[in-house]
């Protein structure tokens, strides 16, 4: 009787971040002033509960429907599996304003095999936010989430046993955490001078252009943004890793 190779299904429950603070981010706080008196002015800025929740199998429609909105691009089946696996669990993530869905950042790793010529590196994929939703620091916090993730990577959510297979040692194991990661990569389609501001304020350079990146869109290429020091970028201290990317 033949092996069947099954994947293990992966628990993510708790992991749901503890509330944002948008007013520690510079840049895109808005505030409201109540009264038309300029003596009396009295600002505002709304104390909205703002998480981070990981991707899982019940969420996939929100993060599909997010995606459709915002992306003129149609993601197959594939890649919302693949942007589910557990070693992504801490990257890849939905964010919630007022606990209302209304953006998402998937990500993935390159790179990351042993004795790999080129360094390490997060690839991000889409990011996500609702127009009624943007300036206010969301695209930034995924975008810091998941470069702090890179560089302090925990351990993947345990399996769950099934109740249908049979459960055996191997596949019950909890998957070693992945190395660290000290370089991010992003797509800016060419004439979007606004994301291209974006990225370079988070640590990001251009590096070239990807001619014929976008198939179906128009322009098709693609700015290359590449930010090759996380730490410097987040402003924390630099580690060699044993590969010899830092």
């Amino acid at each position: 009787m033949s092996k069947t190779s099954t994947t293990p299904t992966y628990s993510t429950a708790g992991t749901v971040s503890a509330p944002i603070d948008l007013s520690e981010l510079k840049g895109e706080h808005t505030t409201l002033n109540l009264t038309n008196s300029s003596k009396n002015k009295k600002l505002v800025k709304p104390n909205v509960k703002v998480t981070l929740t990981s991707l899982t199998v019940n969420n996939s429609g929100t993060l599909r429907r997010i995606n459709s909105v915002v992306i003129p691009i149609v993601y197959s089946d594939k890649f919302y599996k693949e942007v589910r696996d557990p070693l992504l669990d801490d990257i890849n993530k939905l964010i919630y304003y007022a606990d209302i869905p209304v953006g998402a950042i998937c990500c993935k790793f390159e790179n990351l095999a042993k004795g790999s010529k080129e360094p390490p590196t997060l690839v991000i994929l889409t990011l996500a936010i609702l127009a009624p939703y943007r300036s206010l620091n969301l695209g930034t916090s995924l975008i810091l989430s998941s470069l702090k993730s890179c560089l302090n990577p925990v351990i993947p959510p345990p399996p769950v046993p099934s109740d249908n297979k049979t459960n055996t040692r191997s596949s019950l194991n909890v998957a070693p955490p992945r190395q660290k990661v000290n370089r991010a990569l992003a797509h800016v389609q060419v004439g979007n001078d606004d994301a291209k501001r974006f990225y370079e304020r988070l640590g990001f350079k251009e590096s070239g252009i990807e001619e014929n990146y976008y198939s179906k869109v128009e322009p098709h290429g693609a700015i290359i943004m590449i930010c090759e020091d996380i730490s410097a970028a987040l402003g924390e201290e630099s580690q060699q890793q044993p590969n010899g990317s830092s």
